[in-house]
């Protein structure tokens, strides 16, 4: 392959993915981990939960703007013509189990946009007609594939919750020769876990992988386009104090002003340093700039309240909720299908059900 030097977008095409033979059977085998790792957390804390993202931040109404006088390869599939669409977005942590906000962490947000037009991809629940993108405030994934992440999810079952065993086999795979250690997918997954919370409202949020963008490829990010909501210096003293210091912070927040996000997406303009197989790799900038699309407003409103910590519990997101001009890209998000399928399925069971 060589590097499109024009770096102009290039086109969507259906054979830009390229799966592995054995992928099918790869991701039957992190299924069963996955599943594995649910039934034991119920085992031993009798809550139904999800496999990551446990414990939600907050929820929040808003509007998805789409911009007008977009230049023409942006005008793709959702955002081929300004319009305003209602929105709902969740901020949480992604850990696997709930644990103060004052320890270091990946922080997500999923944005869900209502009433799109189009062809919707094949859904669960087509009824729905709702675009969903989910993001980490990291820019790219831990694992580059669906091989590396089942490599991942067995030393975690093999582990069973010992934080030494996990670090261990996470790096070095049982080989001892340090030159075939697993070096950049340890580091991105320090990276990720090592984020010092900030007010949600702070981070810049990105989808690591890529999906379709009508014609073209592209990946996405949300970024703050507010004042930061507080200081750095009354975090900290925040965090000290309360245990849900950031949803507290954002209820708060929401409360007295709205807060504003640019949306905005990275053409993909390279064959060979933008790959679409490889989710641990990040498109480099200095060849194609995130670029605004839409603004995402969330106004003033109230989300402390029972009723509505209760309804963001039973959200659920999905990157295969979509457009099929926004299809996901990659084998991160082919796994992705069936893992949130199974993990939402778990969640929503009743306690009585298994």
């Amino acid at each position: 392959m060589t590097t499109n030097t024009t770096h102009a977008p290039i086109p969507f095409a259906d054979h830009g993915e390229i799966i592995p033979v054995d992928e099918i059977d790869d991701i039957r085998q992190v299924l069963i981990a996955v599943e594995t790792l649910l039934r034991r957390k119920y085992e031993k804390t009798g809550l139904r939960q999800s496999d990551v993202h446990v414990k939600a931040v907050g929820c929040a109404k808003g509007e998805f703007r789409v911009l007008p006088n977009l230049p023409e390869e942006l005008t793709q599939g959702l955002f081929s013509r300004d319009r305003t669409y209602s929105a709902l977005v969740r901020f949480s942590n992604s850990a696997s189990q709930v644990q103060p906000d004052w320890i270091p962490d990946g922080r997500g947000l999923a944005l869900k946009v209502f009433d799109v037009e189009g062809e919707m991809l094949p859904s669960d629940k087509p009824e729905v007609r709702a675009q969903d993108f989910i993001m980490l405030n990291h820019p790219v994934f831990f694992a580059r594939n669906v091989k590396e992440f089942l490599r991942v999810e067995q030393v975690l079952v093999a582990a069973d919750e010992n934080p030494l065993a996990v670090a261990k086999g996470a790096l070095t795979g049982g080989d001892w020769n340090p030159l075939n250690w697993h070096w950049r997918e340890a580091v991105t997954a320090v990276q990720i876990a090592g984020h010092l919370p900030v007010h949600p409202a702070s981070n810049t949020y990105y989808s690591a992988a890529p999906i379709r963008f009508g014609k073209y490829v592209a990946k996405y990010r949300i970024r703050p386009a507010s004042v930061p909501p507080e200081t750095f210096l009354e975090v900290v003293n925040r965090l000290r104090l309360e245990a849900n210091a950031l949803s507290l912070m954002l209820e708060e927040t929401l409360k007295s002003q709205q807060l504003l996000f640019e949306f905005q997406v990275q053409l993909r303009t390279s064959t060979e340093t933008m790959p679409i197989e490889d989710a641990s790799a990040e498109w480099p900038e200095s060849e194609s700039p995130f670029r605004t699309v839409a603004v995402l407003l969330l106004p003033r409103q109230e989300i402390g309240g029972p009723m509505e910590k209760q309804a963001c519990k039973q959200l659920s997101f999905n990157v295969w909720n979509a457009l099929a001009e926004h299809q996901p890209l990659g084998g991160i998000n082919r796994l992705r299908k069936d893992a949130y399928r199974v993990s939402s399925a778990w969640r929503h069971l009743s306690a009585s059900g298994n």
